[in-house]
């Protein structure tokens, strides 16, 4: 008897949503395709708008393979202390290179690192550009 007594409210409440839906005028074959669809946009959706880079916030950024390579540089420089490296690429190669770092008040690190990120990315000292980071 209790059994009967679920199986009947489990039975009431399906052909209440489907009369929900019915009052817009749409068959249950036809919410069910539209609720797909639905699904089917949000995924995409999703991957469209969250494969990019990460905020930087986050701590999760994505990086180049020069950007790695900076950085790598730049943890084997003496006095560079935390750094974050912005590597500028276009399809001819590194155009800009930001480096922000603690060392940056030391002429001596300034000097050692433009010469460093030049010559590991193959671009002329000019194009590197090196600023103090916050504390």
């Amino acid at each position: 008897m209790n059994n009967r007594g679920t199986v009947e409210q489990e039975k009431g409440k399906n052909a209440s949503i489907f009369q929900f839906f019915s009052k817009f005028g749409g068959k249950p074959r036809d919410i069910l395709i539209i609720c797909v669809l639905a699904l089917i946009l949000l995924i995409v959706g999703w991957k469209i708008f969250h494969s990019g880079k990460s905020s930087s916030a986050s701590g999760t950024d994505s990086y180049s393979q020069n950007e790695w390579k900076a950085m790598r540089i730049l943890q084997e420089i003496d006095g560079v202390g935390e750094a974050s490296v912005v590597v500028s690429e276009t399809a001819d190669g590194v155009q800009s290179v930001v480096v922000m770092c603690e060392g940056a008040h030391n002429i001596s690190v300034v000097m050692d690192i433009r010469e460093a990120i030049s010559a590991a990315l193959n671009t002329p000292q000019k194009s590197v550009k090196i600023y103090l980071k916050k504390e």
